[in-house]
């Protein structure tokens, strides 16, 4: 059976989870990034493993 003090850490580290954000928010303004495709139509012109730089 859990301690008392473990239920504390363990409810601790569920509210901070629900406050994490991960990447890029709604509205957030985006810099130029660079991706590797590895997945996609064939015929796009582009390669897998080739790199695009989006802007």
């Amino acid at each position: 059976m859990m301690q008392p003090i473990g239920y504390v850490g363990l409810l601790a580290a569920a509210l901070a989870a629900g406050a994490l954000k991960s990447g890029p928010q709604v509205g957030d303004s985006v810099e130029a990034f660079q991706v590797v495709k590895c997945a996609g139509a064939e015929k796009d012109g582009v390669r897998v493993g080739q790199e695009l730089c989006y802007r």
